[in-house]
């Protein structure tokens, strides 16, 4: 399950919403050839403070890498108000249709 946030996260970095921690990357602080799946997985390690090898379990186990990447890859031909929301490794990651990724712990590891 999970929520429609409607906290302002106008600066990249981590935060506390209430006790959860959160991530939030914006697609410009990224290389512009980093494919949104790997993002994912880079901004879910510096969620969980480790590094991205230390990430187990496999994306394709909860949503299809390459689907996201052929949906958000390219930022000028998305639908503003898109996103893709899932579950993954205890976390909830929205991925937005301009790149930016939000990282929200909702378990534990």
């Amino acid at each position: 399950m999970t929520a429609d946030h409607s906290t302002d996260w106008s600066d990249r970095g981590s935060h506390v919403e209430g006790d959860t921690p959160v991530v939030y990357s914006p697609a410009d602080d990224r290389a512009d050839e980093t494919d949104p799946s790997v993002a994912v997985i880079q901004v879910l390690a510096e969620a969980r403070g480790v590094g991205v090898e230390e990430i187990e379990q496999p994306l394709y186990d909860v949503v299809d890498p390459d689907a996201v990447d052929r949906l958000f890859t390219d930022r000028s031909q998305a639908d503003v108000g898109s996103r893709v929301v899932f579950e993954f490794n205890a976390h909830e990651v929205t991925v937005h249709a301009d790149g930016d990724i939000l990282v929200r712990q909702i378990g534990s590891d």
